[in-house]
């Protein structure tokens, strides 16, 4: 999400609340988990034009995101398998809110039609190629 030393920076902002997120049970999987559940519910609210509620599950669906990392590391489990895990989930949910733009702009309530509902496929396919060459580039050695 962030690089060079404002990446460090936010990390170090995120330790007393990993912390402390720790200490209540809850584990950096659980609240992937949970962000993509929010990534769902924002899909099927914005699908269904209710905007405003696709928002609030769309904000619900990112603060979990940022504190899984946080967690993980202030529980000592921070694991490849926990990256992969949250990376995937992010594409998933990535696919699942650009599904719902789309189906909404498809929709006749909307008032768009036309080739508006291509736009979140143009914006999903290029965050996941961004995902995929990044991915690339790292396991042929390069610092991606």
């Amino acid at each position: 999400m962030l690089d060079g030393h404002f990446r460090a920076t936010f990390e170090k902002g995120l330790r007393p609340v990993g912390r402390n997120i720790r200490r209540t049970g809850i584990t950096a999987d659980h609240l992937t988990a949970f962000g993509g559940v929010m990534a769902l519910a924002c899909a099927v609210s914005i699908g269904f034009g209710q905007l405003h509620l696709g928002f609030l599950f769309g904000v619900l669906s990112a603060v979990p995101d940022v504190l899984d990392g946080a967690v993980a590391k202030a529980s000592g489990t921070a694991s490849a398998r926990g990256a992969f895990f949250d990376s995937v989930m992010d594409r998933v949910s990535d696919a699942l809110v650009f599904g719902g733009v789309a189906w909404y702009l498809a929709s006749p309530e909307s008032g768009k039609g036309g080739y508006w509902p291509l736009l979140p496929l143009a914006v999903l396919a290029t965050s996941m190629l961004i995902s995929y060459e990044r991915a690339r580039a790292e396991s042929l050695g390069f610092d991606a």
